[in-house]
């Protein structure tokens, strides 16, 4: 999902129909073609986006961290398990989140998951040659 941070701080998102769910992918894709705030309000509100639905309010983003957080929920009819990144623009820029609860910038958030995946990959490479 993609969504902004409107003037009463609430957050308006969508169900997109791309299929860039990854932050490599669909992450990228809206830092490079959709860079501000204003872009954001236009593919959110029916812009170029392929949309599942129209879009909904959510309160703040605790209550879009919802729709894939269904543990801490307040609203758990919000929830959607096959949501797999809440992409939002805030901070001047896109963030994501894989749980509901934690952002980062797009370009922080695949830094993040590179490392986890090199320690991954070396853990098994030392089990292999020991």
């Amino acid at each position: 999902m993609i969504g902004y941070i409107d003037n009463q701080d609430n957050v308006i998102a969508v169900e997109h129909g791309w299929n860039l769910g990854h932050p490599k992918d669909l992450g990228r894709f809206l830092n490079s073609k959709f860079p501000t705030k204003e872009d954001a309000k236009n593919i959110v509100n029916g812009g170029i986006v392929v949309v599942n639905e129209e879009p909904q309010a959510y309160q703040y983003v605790d209550g879009y961290g919802d729709v894939i957080c269904e543990r801490l929920a307040m609203d758990k009819t919000l929830h959607r398990p096959h949501i797999e990144y809440l992409y939002l623009f805030m901070k001047g820029s896109w963030q994501v989140s894989d749980n509901g609860i934690d952002w980062e910038s797009v370009e922080n958030f695949i830094e993040w998951e590179e490392q986890i995946e090199k320690r991954r990959l070396e853990r098994n490479l030392r089990k292999v040659i020991a």
